[in-house]
């Protein structure tokens, strides 16, 4: 067994040029050499998974489900002024609510390596307004080989 330091556990990563908090979650204050590994092989394809959870993200938006409700709630709350920092109105050739999807950025990834069989990955992604990451996130939550358990909307 491993004996782990909370606070090692959280910090603010760079990918891609964005700064993403990063944390991992354990119950337990020892861990095995598998968890470990496990949670390097998911770390070393973080990369990999935010364009996975991307097209996942995609593919719910397409089918209506929690992302367009998510997207929908921007032109919900959002006057157009607000809207028009975020997407451009002119552009006839994308629809505006895929104009803002594609605005979603990652904002932080935690690992919960004792949580299996549930999720062990939280990928929270959100829209700048204001420079600022809004607090309304989209929620990708997999497995520790970064295929979907489920998408969900949190504030």
């Amino acid at each position: 067994m491993i004996a782990l330091d909370q606070s090692e556990l959280r910090r603010n990563i760079d990918l891609d040029g964005n700064n993403i908090r990063f944390d991992i979650n354990f119950e337990n204050e020892s861990s095995d050499r598998n968890k470990l590994d496990t949670i390097k092989d998911f770390l070393d394809n973080i990369k990999k998974f935010d364009q996975r959870n991307k097209l996942y993200l995609d593919k719910d938006f397409t089918k209506e489900g929690e992302t367009l409700d998510y997207i929908n709630f921007y032109f919900d709350e959002l006057d157009k002024d607000e809207l028009s920092d975020i997407i451009n109105f002119d552009n006839s050739f994308i629809e505006k609510e895929r104009q803002l999807l594609d605005k979603l950025k990652l904002v932080r990834v935690g690992i919960y390596p004792d949580n299996i069989p549930e999720y062990f990955g939280v990928f929270d992604y959100s829209i700048d307004i204001d420079g600022e990451p809004c607090n309304q996130l989209l929620v990708v939550k997999t497995d520790d080989k970064g295929n979907l358990d489920h998408i969900t909307w949190e504030s």
